[in-house]
């Protein structure tokens, strides 16, 4: 026993010593004053006479044959039901309450004549050796147990000081030297105990003071195991030690109040229960064990608000930092303290008013949903950690497969949500039966049944969905993969999923409506006026879409393709399921609906040819003419900046037409997707250097002037001007001028930046074609 509480002890065993003898001589007249009390002189005659009648035969019959017609008159009335509802219980316990007031009232009013009684009791020499000898022997009793403590402890100092001081790291050990030291902590209390009951068998008491002396040991010993308890737990002083993280200040101050908690509620109701025993009347036993309670309870009270800034800054961490259960979490973190004293205070009024059993079953519904909410939150965890584990994959793999685990793991944060959520149905289902809404009981019904075959229905249809949908995205996600370079699968696979994602959910929809009862057959109907609807009014729209994908699907074109869209014509940027945008040579942007599209020209797809046009004069030979651009062809073909873009050798078309004023000539090139433009301007920049470095004319657009003759035969006289000298030079150096830069590469220009080349091997359409190979 701690020193500071021996003084307290012996304060109240004194006072039962002192209470022993008068409490024995009040007991012993009363006794004798309800023995030899006589009865009320006014009930005398009537019991004379009732038991007249019982004698004899005769009049006994009569007596009870008049009893019999009274009853089968119906002269006695029945006593009406008594009722059993929360309500009379109430009504009833306030009247307890009540007379339990009125009972203490009763006994302040008789306190000085017991006080009185006390101190002439007292003069008594021998109720004073009395007192003396019990106050002797009970000092005897304590002394022995107190020393065999101390000396108990003393011995086990040294192994306590030793075993705090071992380091210890792992959980297990931890555990161990925990037990040690807490088995080390209850060994002295027993020894207390021990003791103090063996010494006080071996001693002559009266009833009064061994029941004073065994209160006081077990109040003490209880207390005390639970504080030992706690300190096990806790460990205030020995963080060491501690099995889980927690706070040295927090540790000592949950410590303290365990502490505070046990003295109340602990020596409060022992004193009580030997105070009743003594002779305290049941209205006030009961009056005092209320005011007990709500000492308990008050102090509950002012524990919640201590601790409610820390508690919401706990609740607030708790969990993720996002989601649907944010604010939920918020407004308990708020809120927490106000339905903890709530749940306090209705607490109390259930135990004070004693309705139907009511604390009983408040404590134990409460006990159990503790429990249940604790076995909950270890299972979340352990399954948590469990799915960490057996989800993850070894670093090796990670490092050789990147993007194996995010692939792998696509549905885990699902397959979690699914888990937590059945936990939680389990767990809310659980406290409703706790709390005795028996939803088990209901689930067994018809209409239980019927609820869980729906549900089970739901989830066939959701996963029916889901496994489909994962089948369309993996189908997607190969051909993505199998074209990455594809743009219009990009086009496309985006707006066929989302088409199939609409069919889904509407056909999944429709199918979960039915089995939660609704009748869909006018939705179906609305859906299809609807569809008509939007059939009629939207036209075009219809024809845009429907175009755009025939054209997607056939690969008429796609972005970054130069294609020419009726009067239209440039680089394809972008593609929507109902328009195609262009951007032309001059930077103009053209958006083109696929229902106003009648023909493409595609100018990426494979090859192009450079198609090249020359005129030279009628006086020319047009073999030579013909040679030299073979030549210069040839020349571009072989070196220069447009030797690989030219796929084949030159193509001389020959003489196309004979024009007004000169002689048409036409070649042309094979060349890769988009260089023909930049082909034609090279060559026809190096045929005019060749042409004038071989004298080959390139004639302007001109007329021949006829003169005429007269009637002799003669012409009207014509004056013609010589060349100067310089004149003569001037085209033999301009023709080897011109001979260089035939020879010479000349610039060239990207025509559509951004523009990609179509090979055979790029994309096949998506809808079968015949060709003719």
């Amino acid at each position: 026993m701690p020193p500071r509480k021996i003084p307290a002890a012996l304060l109240f065993l004194l006072a039962i010593v002192f209470a022993g003898p008068a409490f024995s001589q009040t007991q012993a007249l009363s006794a004798a004053a309800t023995a030899s009390s006589p009865a009320p002189p006014q009930t005398a005659p009537h019991l004379k006479a009732l038991l007249d009648t019982l004698s004899n035969d005769q009049t006994r019959a009569e007596f009870l044959s008049k009893l019999r017609a009274l009853v089968d008159s119906g002269a006695v009335a029945e006593e009406p039901p008594k009722r059993e509802d929360w309500l009379s219980g109430a009504t009833e316990s306030l009247g307890a309450f009540s007379g339990a007031v009125l009972g203490i009232v009763a006994e302040i009013e008789t306190l000085p004549a017991q006080v009185a009684e006390l101190f002439e009791n007292l003069t008594d020499p021998f109720i004073l050796e009395r007192i003396g000898w019990a106050m002797t022997t009970v000092l005897a009793v304590l002394a022995a147990a107190i020393l065999a403590e101390y000396v108990c402890k003393w011995l086990l100092a040294r192994p306590r000081r030793a075993l705090e001081a071992r380091p210890a790291r792992a959980f297990f050990a931890k555990f161990l030297l925990l037990l040690v030291r807490t088995v080390l902590d209850i060994i002295p209390i027993g020894v207390f105990a021990a003791v103090a009951f063996g010494v006080l068998a071996m001693v002559d008491l009266s009833f009064i003071v061994r029941l004073a002396v065994v209160t006081v040991i077990n109040a003490n010993v209880l207390a005390r195991l639970v504080i030992a308890g706690a300190r096990a737990v806790l460990t205030p002083d020995a963080p060491q030690m501690r099995l889980f993280r927690q706070h040295n200040e927090n540790a000592a101050y949950s410590y303290l109040w365990v502490r505070r908690f046990s003295h109340a509620a602990i020596y409060g109701y022992f004193i009580l229960r030997a105070a009743w025993v003594l002779g305290l009347s049941r209205a006030a036993y009961v009056f005092f064990v209320d005011l007990l309670g709500l000492l308990l309870a008050g102090m509950c009270i002012v524990l919640i608000l201590q601790i409610r800034v820390g508690v919401a800054r706990k609740l607030r961490r708790f969990g993720a930092k996002d989601g649907r259960t944010v604010r939920l979490r918020e407004t308990i973190a708020d809120f927490w303290h106000v339905l903890a004293i709530a749940y306090i205070g209705v607490a109390y009024l259930v135990w004070v008013l004693h309705v139907g059993r009511g604390f009983d079953f408040l404590a134990r519904a409460t006990l159990l949903s503790l429990i249940t909410i604790a076995t909950a939150t270890l299972v979340g965890i352990a399954l948590g950690r469990l799915f960490d584990r057996v989800f993850q994959l070894r670093p090796d793999l990670r490092e050789r497969y990147p993007m194996l685990e995010a692939r792998a793991n696509r549905y885990l944060p699902l397959l979690r949500s699914a888990l937590k959520s059945l936990l939680a149905i389990v767990v809310v289902m659980a406290l409703l039966e706790i709390w005795g809404a028996e939803p088990f009981v209901w689930l067994a019904s018809a209409s239980g049944q019927g609820l869980v075959g729906r549900l089970i229905s739901i989830g066939v249809v959701l996963l029916a969905g889901m496994v489909l949908w994962e089948l369309s995205s993996a189908f997607a996600e190969r051909m993505r993969l199998a074209n990455p370079n594809s743009t219009r699968l990009k086009t496309l696979l985006p707006f066929l999923q989302n088409a199939f994602r609409v069919v889904l959910l509407t056909l999944g929809g429709l199918i979960l409506l039915s089995e939660v009862g609704v009748n869909i057959a006018p939705l179906l109907a609305g859906a299809g006026v609807l569809g008509l609807a939007i059939g009629f009014g939207a036209q075009t729209l219809v024809k845009d879409v429907i175009t755009g994908v025939f054209i997607l699907m056939e690969d008429t074109l796609s972005v970054g393709d130069v294609v020419e869209v009726g009067s239209h014509a440039g680089l394809v940027e972008k593609i929507t399921i109902r328009t195609v945008h262009m951007r032309d040579f001059d930077g103009n942007v053209h958006s083109i609906p696929f229902g106003e599209v009648q023909t493409v020209k595609n100018m990426s797809k494979e090859y192009a040819y450079a198609v090249v046009d020359v005129t030279v004069a009628y006086r020319e030979n047009i073999d030579d003419a013909l040679a030299v651009m073979a030549e210069v062809a040839a020349d571009m073909a072989a070196k220069g900046p447009l030797a690989d873009t030219i796929v084949e050798p030159f193509e001389v078309v020959g003489v196309e037409g004979l024009q007004e004023s000169s002689v048409w000539l036409r070649g042309r090139f094979k060349t890769r997707p988009l260089g023909q433009w930049n082909v034609k301007r090279e060559f026809y920049r190096r045929i005019k250097a060749a042409f004038e470095a071989k004298g080959i004319e390139i004639p302007f657009p001109h007329r021949t002037i006829y003169m005429g003759t007269d009637k002799k035969g003669d012409s009207a006289p014509l004056r013609v001007v010589n060349q100067r000298p310089e004149d003569v030079t001037l085209p033999q150096k301009r023709r080897a001028d011109a001979a260089r830069s035939a020879r010479t590469p000349g610039p060239h220009i990207e025509e559509h930046p951004g523009a990609r080349e179509r090979t055979e091997e790029d994309d096949a359409p998506l809808l079968p074609s015949i060709e003719e190979r």
